[in-house]
């Protein structure tokens, strides 16, 4: 009878699968053992890239996994990564989390500070990714076998299921620091993925600590983006990750509620079935992340859009279809 060690002691303790081998990994996924082997071995072979650019210029590469390579990640995300805890102050890619909680915690303040770091997933190495693997209690084999299927060209690769949770597994530790920072001077910190947001009642107490902020940051391997760098003060409007904050709470916005209402509008002057299937859910779609962010401009949209409806019968505003859609009596 084997004796249990300390790492598969931790893996019980957190409800994680006790993997010791390839055979293993094999027997609990129901994948082959060969086929494994290859993922582990040659991983970057099961990968195909292409570039996309970047709004503030330059490109971004996509690397996306092959359907294999995608079925074991995404049992690894669900079996292992999901069940993990992140920071309190990671709002992305966490389930039950949105771009409102991001914004949420820094309503009512006067001054914000929005950073960015620069190529956040390649920052990420394939040695930082076996850390989070063999913390949790797997072999350093057996974690470095883990890492390699989870890793393209030695970093985390954007397009692969596991980058996201791992990315925030990574990051932990650069979040406790920076809480631990600002906490203690009354500022505010979040994160979404690589926009880090900093909130205070004063705009000069965010100035006096942006330096150590760059320093917590570069000593834990990222850099910050100077072009995407933000600090807007009590006179100015506060976005934070595309909505935004005021004392009251947070919300799209007057500028883009105009926006989507222009596009519904728009809808009006096509006859139905004019316009594509593509066009009609990129409106239906925007209604939706409203719905989750916004709910009283949300319940004004729908309002707004039944009476079209009944306004305009038989133009292509008969073709949306939208949720939670109020009626004319309700309004």
């Amino acid at each position: 009878m084997s004796v249990p060690t300390t790492g598969s002691i931790r893996l019980a303790m957190m409800g994680l699968p006790r993997i010791d081998s390839l055979d293993d990994l094999s027997a609990t996924t129901h994948l082959s053992k060969g086929l494994i082997y290859r993922l582990c071995r040659f991983s970057d072979h099961f990968y195909k890239t292409c570039e996309i650019p970047k709004k503030s210029g330059g490109s971004r590469e996509i690397a996306q996994p092959s359907k294999e390579m995608k079925a074991l990640q995404g049992w690894i995300l669900r079996n292992i990564l999901d069940p993990l805890c992140v920071s309190p102050a990671a709002k992305g890619f966490e389930k039950g989390t949105s771009v409102r909680d991001n914004a949420f915690p820094h309503r009512g303040c006067s001054a914000i500070l929005c950073l960015d770091l620069e190529d956040f997933f390649p920052s990420i190495k394939v040695n930082q990714v076996w850390s989070v693997f063999r913390t949790v209690g797997y072999s350093p084999r057996m974690s470095a076998a883990l890492a390699s299927i989870c890793c393209y060209n030695r970093c985390l690769p954007q397009g692969a299921p596991t980058s996201p949770k791992l990315a925030n597994l990574v990051t932990l530790r650069l979040d406790l620091r920076m809480l631990g920072f600002v906490g203690r001077r009354g500022i505010a910190y979040t994160r979404y993925a690589d926009d880090l947001t900093f909130s205070s009642l004063s705009a000069r107490k965010l100035q006096a600590c942006f330096s150590v902020i760059q320093k917590i940051v570069e000593s834990e391997g990222f850099r910050i983006n100077g072009k995407k760098t933000r600090c807007a003060g009590p006179g100015r409007r506060h976005r934070i990750t595309g909505l935004v904050v005021t004392g009251d709470g947070v919300g799209i916005g007057r500028t883009s509620y105009r926006l989507l209402r222009a596009r519904i509008f728009n809808l009006c002057k096509k006859r139905s079935g004019t316009v594509s299937s593509e066009d009609l859910a990129r409106v239906e779609g925007w209604v939706a992340f409203v719905n989750g962010v916004d709910k009283p401009r949300h319940r004004m949209i729908t309002t707004y859009i039944a009476r079209l409806k009944y306004t305009r019968e038989g133009t292509a505003i008969s073709d949306l279809r939208v949720a939670n859609q109020r009626t004319l009596m309700d309004s």
